[in-house]
């Protein structure tokens, strides 16, 4: 089905930002790090077991090494971090600023896992898990008798985790998702090979499920597989209508099973107009729901209703559950409507959940145009995104606390695979992913940084850093030969203090406005030429629902935090193995302003209290009882941090 835009391939885009730059290949050093036999023990192990294999047959299959521990990938949701893992090669291995070296590490990588994930389907090919691949633990005799144990539970609503099940669904919608993408992405039909034969164990699976036993699956988190299985329909029928002969037969159903993980109750919901309708629910079980929900509606166009499921979901997000920083939950869950100050402890943000709401958000502008989707994209990647990763060790959060006072806490290589650490992987392998999107007649540039989109017929150029200028400098370059043919859309920044103003080759231009976006026509550009943008910034103060008074501030696209030193930077383990900051950093986050009459006073008159320093992005905090400085959030990886703060006078 037609989309309205495309997000550019991330082959065809560089980012040349020094800062992403340096985020992306420290995430592939740690990628490479990783031991992919390690990795792959457990699906090894599970397809011996399948195939009858002894104990020494199945140490033998696994080359003699053991799943990588930690509690979960020695769990039973092994395995999920593989999906991630060759979801990230994929986006890594087509990136333009990847060396010879490091390019072909990634693809040698990229293709060993398929080969042997190929392997183990090939060793189970004439039995009952024709097709399957996992890679859970077997905690007991049970389990080794019965590889697929975890899946017959859930149907039967037994979900603990250590001894029943840990979310397998989940599971294998990482691995199909990988698996798609090192099609879609990498362009290796060896992976479509083996996602087709997986699509038709898990089409069977479904198939079996009674309408009981479906609802009882619903209600245990299963990630998106209704997305990843309405993804794997389009590449087949793509594929089939572009009359190629990679397509699988019996691809339609793909699209069947899909719509069994389609929570239609659920999707309902959100059009009733009830308030707290998702009030301690888990975050990161439901947003995959709704992205699948999109996913139908991109599959069949008819299905409009799906779109609109997508679209309210969305708004009550961002409207009654998202921080400042584009992230939302706490521990997991969402909270009441509008109830977010009361809800700022040490274990906010959950990363799955703001990579699954940039991923949404991206898909839902795709298919509708709207700005407001590239608006929180912007926020999101900037200040929830970009501040997941330690810039020297490339390891990724599970957390970020909107309580002041706490640090960030960080996963390491080899001993904390959790579900934020998968998605670390493909944030940082992506970075390049919704800068430009295009249509036959249009190019957009939806996100202000130093990057190139370069086609066959031209080269988009852009020249940004906002820590030094408030100025974006493009340069459109036809390809020898050939003209640039399309419209130019710039977005209009939410944040933009001022007049948004264009020079054209050299001249002042006054461009046309559109639904959020200065438009710059073919005509001017056929040829090439060299545009400067001037985007003002100034402080923007941001409170919060149900805190009148509490306030965080941003400087152009930058949520600041404030730096509290290191401190009391304390961790503990909290849920299932994860470390989190424990201490704070400050006794109270509330600041007794000296300088005006009112908050109300102070807040307006915000750009002479907190001052930017001359060539720096570091503001300080003045006309108050506390002497703070703040800078970029992003920056903030190693102290800790404060972004609310109560004000009185």
């Amino acid at each position: 089905m037609e989309k309205m835009y495309y997000a550019s391939k991330l082959a065809d885009v560089s980012v040349n930002d020094k800062y992403l730059d340096e985020a992306f290949h420290l995430e592939v050093k740690n990628l490479l790090l990783l031991d992919p036999d390690r990795l792959l023990a457990g699906f090894r192990e599970t397809a011996g077991l399948i195939k009858g294999l002894d104990d020494d047959g199945c140490i033998a299959l696994m080359k003699g090494k053991k799943r990588y521990g930690g509690m979960w990938e020695d769990g039973l949701i092994g395995g999920h971090t593989l999906g991630h893992y060759v979801t990230a090669l994929a986006q890594a291995v087509v990136n333009p600023v990847l060396s010879d070296s490091e390019k072909k590490d990634v693809s040698d990588r990229l293709t060993y896992i398929l080969v042997a994930l190929k392997q183990c389907q090939e060793l189970v090919k004439g039995t009952e898990g024709e097709g399957f691949l996992f890679g859970a633990s077997f905690p007991s005799k049970e389990f080794r008798d019965n590889p697929f144990l975890q899946f017959d539970n859930v149907e039967h609503g037994l979900q603990e985790l250590f001894t029943q099940a840990w979310v397998p669904w989940y599971t294998m919608h990482k691995i199909l998702t990988g698996l798609n993408a090192s099609f879609k992405i990498a362009g290796d039909p060896l992976a479509l090979e083996i996602a087709n034969d997986l699509g038709i164990w898990i089409s069977k699976r479904t198939e079996s499920w009674s309408e009981e036993v479906n609802r009882t699956v619903l209600g245990i988190e299963y990630g998106g597989m209704n997305d990843c299985l309405y993804e794997l329909y389009q590449i087949n029928r793509d594929l089939k209508e572009s009359g190629s002969e990679l397509f699988h037969p019996e691809f339609e159903r793909f699209a069947r099973a899909a719509h069994r993980f389609d929570d239609t109750e659920l999707f309902e919901k959100v059009l009733s107009g009830k308030e707290n309708i998702f009030n301690n629910v888990h975050a990161n079980t439901t947003i995959p729901k709704f992205i699948g929900a999109l996913a139908r509606y991109e599959s069949f166009h008819e299905e409009t209703r799906y779109l609109d499921y997508a679209e309210a979901f969305f708004d009550i997000v961002i409207g009654k559950h998202t921080y400042v920083t584009g992230g939302n939950s706490e521990n997991e869950h969402f909270g009441e409507d509008n109830v977010l100050d009361a809800e700022r402890t040490n274990v906010n943000n959950e990363t799955c959940n703001t990579h699954n709401m940039l991923k949404f958000a991206r898909r839902l502008y795709e298919q509708t145009g709207k700005k407001k989707y590239l608006d929180y994209a912007d926020r999101t990647f900037v200040n929830a995104i970009m501040p997941s990763q330690n810039h020297e060790t490339g390891f990724t959060t599970y957390f970020q606390a909107m309580a002041t006072g706490y640090q960030k806490v960080f996963n390491n290589l080899d001993g904390n695979f959790w579900c934020c650490t998968g998605t670390g992987y493909e944030n940082f392998t992506k970075l390049q992913d919704g800068v430009f999107f295009e249509d036959k007649e249009k190019l957009v540039i939806a996100l202000y940084m130093a990057a190139e989109l370069k086609t066959e017929c031209y080269l988009v150029a852009m020249d940004c850093d906002f820590v030094s200028s408030d100025e974006v400098k493009i340069i459109v370059t036809p390809a020898e030969g050939k003209s640039f043919t399309k419209d130019l859309y710039l977005v209009i920044p939410t944040w933009l203090k001022g007049e948004m103003t264009v020079t054209l080759k050299g001249s002042k231009y006054e461009a046309k406005e559109k639904d959020g976006f200065i438009i710059v026509p073919e005509d001017e550009l056929s040829g090439g030429c060299e545009i400067v943008l001037k985007l003002p910034m100034e402080i923007t103060c941001h409170n919060l629902q149900d805190g009148k008074d509490t306030y965080a501030f941003m400087y152009g696209p930058y949520v600041l935090s404030a730096r509290l030193g290191t401190a009391k930077m304390l961790t503990k383990s909290h849920g299932v193995a994860v470390s989190v900051a424990c201490e704070k950093a400050v006794d109270s986050d509330e600041i007794v302003i000296e300088s005006e009459k009112s908050v109300d006073d102070f807040i307006t008159n915000i750009s002479d209290h907190l001052v930017k320093r001359d060539g720096e992005m570091e503001f300080d905090l003045t006309g108050t009882n506390r002497n703070l400085v703040f800078t970029t959030h992003y920056n903030q990886y190693k102290e800790s941090y404060g972004i609310y703060w109560k004000f009185r006078v």
